[in-house]
């Protein structure tokens, strides 16, 4: 496990994002995922050079400059300053989805609040670090001004971890059994499909 904080002059933790480029805003957080900045065409050979498949933007819908490669582009767009479990769970899916084709991209428009949160919580749902482990890494990793980060500090502080660790582990759409998306999968599993209705009839 990394270091819960980086004290003066001490090196940077082995298991922390490793820099690919400073200027994108590019780290390597594990094999298979990557933490950016809003990328461009120019910097197309670099993803691919990475090995990249796929690419999550939560930023606004840019997908022109993947036009004519062989990356996928996934848009989920976010508000930093309102993302909410349900938002994590639906993200960290996609991810592991992305992850079974090959290796993934996460990027916003600074690489740093909206980006910020969900490595993080990558880093506690499934490697297993604890929120302050994941605090320290996104604050002092590198990754930019702390300050810009306010809106993922607020959400981590407040998070139920082992909600949202459950609810992705179970496949639930959100921590909130109450949630628009419980719902309507419970009406779903209620209500069968008209053709479904029409055979129950028949028989």
């Amino acid at each position: 496990m990394p270091a819960a904080t980086l004290a003066a002059g001490q090196a940077r933790p082995a298991d922390w994002a490793t820099p690919v480029d400073p200027a994108l805003r590019l780290y390597r957080i594990a094999p298979n995922l990557y933490r950016s900045a809003l990328p461009n065409g120019a910097d197309l050979p670099t993803l691919q050079a990475q090995g990249i498949s796929t690419v999550i933007n939560f930023y606004q819908r840019n997908d022109d400059w993947l036009s004519g490669s062989n990356l996928t582009a996934v848009h989920e767009p976010l508000h930093a300053d309102r993302v909410t479990d349900t938002d994590v769970i639906r993200v960290l899916r996609e991810i592991r989805a992305g992850q079974q084709h090959g290796k993934v991209l996460i990027h916003c428009k600074h690489g740093q609040n909206r980006t910020g949160l969900m490595a993080a919580m990558y880093r506690i749902v499934f490697d297993g670090w604890s929120r302050e482990q994941a605090m320290a890494e996104m604050l002092e990793g590198g990754f930019g001004d702390g300050e810009l980060m306010s809106d993922a500090v607020g959400y981590l502080n407040r998070v139920n971890v082992a909600a949202v660790r459950d609810a992705v582990a179970s496949g639930a759409c959100s921590t909130n059994a109450m949630a628009l998306c419980q719902l309507r999968a419970l009406w779903q599993r209620a209500d069968p499909l008209p053709d479904q209705r029409m055979a129950m009839d028949a028989g």
